[in-house]
This record gives structure tokens, C-alpha cells and sequence, in this order.
């Protein structure tokens, strides 16, 4: 069989402070022969994540920091295009966790593959709405949040991927939701088409009375994915027994400092009235994965939810879409066409 050239996209250097294009580099390989019980991918759908940012500094411990010259992680969707596995069969859409790179070797037996189940909708939402973004908010909101009718929610970065479906979901347990974004595009289009009650620019001067003005009765969950200063002003408004589950610390990612969930909650456990806070990750609730997916692609489907991409042609192109993800040039969910 006529053998086949891999693309990747490697770590080049750890950034000084914000990410750059020269701090990654591509690299080309031949694919190795497949062993009993591989199969290979390759990728049509590549993500792209704010979460990659802090495990490029050599310093970090909370998770494992990738090293010079090693592939970029990240999750992709692809199609088998060869395989030796009776599990997985030639033509099959299926998620994985393969990284930057055009092609990828599995094995029947890894963690983090599974075939794509069978819906109307791209198969890009399994990387977005449906994917670990929209998993991080199901679970924020429905294992920590827990939000009651007439409650008031504020979302941070309201028109990511996973503050998008937050505050959605907000929205359908009966909240009053407010929004925090960096454009009026972004805000205009979490009133207009995400369903917010409001959305504040934190860009514009007096964010801090315009919180007040739009949380009289004070904030009872405030899903976090940014941390720094609207963390701070947040904070302010935070009622006695309100919770704030921590899914990402942004601000902080090009501080090259060793920043995990820790630095967020102990913050939030500082607070005269300290609010129920947790760091957590999606993987705490593996064993739900299938009934999250299914509830999130019904959703969408009957109108309930909706989502936004931005696509970037290429993966040669993955790094600047890496860059415009950490300077918020996105709407919805960063995705490359590989």
C-alpha cells in the first residue's frame, strides 16, 4: 500500500508570555505500517482550545506540560481510513484525542476514542456544542451550579464554547442570565440569538456599576471561565450560598506561572461571604459522557440550544487560530478544517 505523509504541528519554543506563531513548527513524517488491532484516522475536524495555552510553559504541574518538539494535544474528529481493528471499520466518523496532525495511528483499546453516534447535525458539533465544551457546561451547571428558577447567573466569556451553552442552560433551569463578553458583536449576539437576558462589555469603562445595575438582587451562580479582573468584580456581587463552578482560569494563561483551579478557588474561599467554588474537569463524570452527548445533540436539534463556529482553513493555519482563540477573535467554537 502506498505509503502516506503525515503533517503535524509541534511545540518550536515555550512562549514568553502570549503565544506567537514562531512558537510552533510543522513537521512532516511517514505514517507507520498498521500493527493487529490499529486503525488510522484522518482527521477532517481539529479543536482548538484556550486550555492548551498553559500546558506549553515548562513549569506547570497541574497537568503534564508538552515538550520541545512534541506534537500539540488536542481533540479531533476523522474518518478510518484503513484499519486492522474489527472495532472500528473503514469509513467511520469517530473522536479522538490525536492533536495537531493530519493523520493518526490508533489502537482498538485506547481511552478517548469513540464512533460518532448518528445525528443530522455537522460533525463538527462532537468537538463544540456537543463535545467537551458543551459537556464542561452540562456539568458545571447541573453538578455544581444547580440553578434554581428566579436565580441570577453570570457567565464569563458568554460567547466561547462553553460559556455559550452555560448560560443557555441557565436560561432553560429558569435564570435570569447576564453575560460577560469582550465585543458588543459578542454581547449582541448573546441577547439576539443565545436567548441572555443581557451582556456587559468588559472592555467598556464602568463594568462594575453596570453588573450592579443588572444584578440587583445579586449573583446567586456565576460560571467561571476567566478569572483576573471581572473574577474580581464578580466577586462583589456574589449572595450568601452562591456557587461558582470553576471551568477556566484564561486571564492567567500567559502569566507562564504554575495556575490550576487551586488559584481560582483559593481566591474564592478568601471572600468574607465565600461562595460553594470548585475547579473541575469534564472527565469527573466519564461514566455520564453517553447520556450528556445524547441530552446536548436533542437539545440542538429541537432548538433548545444553539452555536456558533469559527473555522479556520487548514492546519497549517492551527497555530494563528490558537493565537486569535487566546486574543478572543472567535464567536462560539475554534475549529480547524484540517
Amino acid at each position: 500500500m502506498k505509503s502516506i505523509n503525515n503533517s503535524s504541528i509541534v511545540l518550536n519554543r515555550h512562549p514568553q508570555g502570549k503565544a506567537c506563531v514562531e512558537d510552533f513548527r510543522l513537521v512532516n513524517q511517514p505514517v507507520a505500517s498498521l500493527k493487529p488491532g490499529e486503525f488510522l484516522v484522518e482527521n477532517i475536524w481539529l479543536s482548538i482550545d484556550p486550555y492548551t495555552r498553559p500546558r506549553l510553559n515548562p513549569n506547570i504541574t497541574y497537568v503534564e506540560p508538552i515538550k520541545l518538539e512534541h506534537l500539540i494535544q488536542g481533540e479531533t474528529v476523522g474518518r478510518v481510513i484503513q484499519s486492522k481493528s474489527p472495532k472500528y471499520q473503514v469509513g467511520q466518523l469517530v473522536f479522538a484525542f490525536t492533536g495537531w496532525q493530519k493523520y493518526c495511528v490508533l489502537n482498538e483499546h485506547d481511552f478517548m476514542v469513540y464512533v460518532l453516534p448518528d445525528t443530522t447535525l455537522p460533525e463538527s458539533v462532537f468537538l463544540g456544542v456537543a463535545g467537551t465544551p458543551g459537556r464542561a457546561a452540562y456539568f458545571g451547571i447541573n453538578k455544581i451550579a444547580k440553578p434554581k428558577p428566579g436565580e441570577t447567573m453570570v457567565v464569563s466569556a458568554a460567547t466561547g464554547a462553553v460559556g455559550s451553552v452555560a448560560g443557555q442552560l441557565g436560561k432553560i433551569a429558569g435564570c435570569k442570565v447576564i453575560g460577560i463578553a469582550g465585543t458588543e458583536e459578542k454581547c449582541r449576539y448573546a441577547v439576539e440569538t443565545l436567548g441572555f437576558d443581557s451582556c456587559l462589555n468588559y472592555n467598556c469603562k464602568g463594568l462594575a456599576k453596570a453588573l450592579a445595575q443588572e444584578c440587583p438582587d445579586g449573583v446567586d451562580v456565576y460560571f467561571e471561565n476567566v478569572g483576573g479582573r471581572v473574577s474580581a468584580i464578580v466577586a462583589r456581587y456574589l449572595n450568601q450560598g452562591a456557587r461558582v463552578p470553576i471551568c477556566g482560569s484564561a486571564a492567567l494563561y500567559d502569566e507562564g506561572q504554575d495556575v490550576d483551579g487551586n488559584t481560582l478557588s483559593q481566591f474564592y474561599s478568601s471572600l468574607p461571604n465565600a461562595p460553594e467554588s470548585r475547579f473541575f474537569l469534564v472527565t469527573e463524570w466519564f461514566n455520564e459522557y453517553i447520556d450528556s452527548i445524547e441530552w446536548l445533540i436533542k437539545a440542538v436539534e429541537s432548538g433548545q440550544l444553539h452555536y456558533r463556529e469559527t473555522i479556520t482553513q487548514g492546519l497549517e493555519q492551527a497555530p494563528q487560530a490558537f493565537i486569535d482563540l487566546l486574543e478572543s477573535k472567535h464567536i462560539g467554537k475554534q475549529l480547524v478544517r484540517v
